[in-house]
């Protein structure tokens, strides 16, 4: 493994070798289109075949640099790609990999905590009904929400200010002005048209009034009108997401 900071290895695919592996399913690589844009590119180091990638990046609000590693653990290419790499990766690292990936990776990497997510993209958005309620909020409301995630301790995001100055973020609030529930996204790439719902949050005193489900109705659709791949990551049981979305 790298003993250094990994972020100083040289890469080995072109923004164009990476895109060419995440375009080949869309709906699975949300997350890795997204990162191709600028902001993140240049925060980044990749390495890719036709059929698999391997990247290095640094998030707003997360440490370490966060383990990419996408493609198909049956396809020899990914073992090929991680063992040409593997002496360039952090000793330990976040990482968002594929099902069955992790086993390809087991000689190098041993998992010490995995949370299952599925995959999701908007599939029926003539089902999102009702207006919402929250109120949009920019980069004067980032101190409170930034608050409002760090003292709901389920809501296991991140964020960061550009995801803020999407303009994609719904809040509602209480009688006194504070925030109890959210819906906003990870990401929104016009560029490289996707968008990934992220930090949908009630906090749990304001629970079962469907306050986030109106939120994120509201914002799916809106979404929806810019973005030809709109999605999300979602732990099965979050079942609020289930009813607009399919398994990607």
């Amino acid at each position: 493994m790298h003993p250094g900071d990994p972020m100083t290895v040289p890469g080995c695919a072109t923004r164009a070798e990476v895109e060419a592996v995440f375009r080949s399913a869309p709906e699975v690589y949300l997350y890795g289109i997204g990162d191709l844009a600028d902001h993140f590119w240049h925060r980044a180091v990749w390495w890719a075949t036709p059929c698999a990638a391997i990247g290095l990046l640094r998030l707003d609000g997360i440490p370490e640099p966060v383990t990419y590693a996408q493609g198909f653990p049956d396809d020899p290419e990914f073992p090929a790609l991680a063992t040409s790499v593997a002496e360039q990766l952090p000793d330990a690292c976040a990482g968002q990999v594929a099902i069955g990936i992790d086993r390809a990776l087991s000689p190098w990497f041993d998992l010490v905590e995995s949370v299952p997510l599925r995959g999701m993209v908007l599939a029926r958005p003539d089902l999102l009904v009702g207006t919402g309620i929250g109120d949009r909020l920019g980069m004067d409301d980032y101190p409170q929400l930034r608050a409002f995630l760090d003292a709901t301790v389920d809501a296991e995001g991140f964020l960061g200010p550009d995801m803020v100055t999407t303009g994609h973020y719904l809040g509602s609030r209480d009688g006194s002005g504070a925030l109890v529930a959210v819906a906003g996204v990870h990401l929104a790439e016009k560029s490289h048209g996707v968008a990934v719902i992220g930090n949908v949050v009630t906090h749990p005193e304001h629970r079962g009034r469907g306050l986030v489900v109106e939120d994120a109705t509201r914002l799916a659709r809106a979404l929806h009108e810019v973005y030809p791949v709109v999605g999300l990551n979602c732990r099965a049981e979050y079942m609020v997401a289930l009813h607009h979305h399919r398994p990607a």
